[in-house]
């Protein structure tokens, strides 16, 4: 039994010893990630909307590029019909 009281008292020494912070720091640490973490869905939508922007803006240029080619072909092949004739 005494050891174990021994033991208790230095647990609980060591635990004064190397506490990281108050209750009030704890708290106010419990806080901002909570703070945090009520941000984050906000923070993931826009960055999603971000990437959304881009990439229809990518398939845009993509779309606008091959109706370009499309028609200088169709101009070319116009072109070409009307020398043989």
């Amino acid at each position: 039994m005494t050891k174990f009281l021994l033991g208790f008292g230095i647990g609980v020494g060591l635990a004064m010893l190397f506490a990281p912070a108050s209750g009030e720091e704890t708290r106010g640490r419990i806080l901002h990630k909570a703070q945090d973490l009520s941000d984050l869905p906000r923070k993931k939508a826009a960055q999603m909307a971000d990437m959304s922007k881009e990439k229809a803006g990518q398939v845009g240029a993509d779309v606008g590029r091959r109706a370009a080619e499309g028609a200088v072909e169709a101009v070319k092949q116009n072109l070409a019909g009307d020398q043989t004739a």
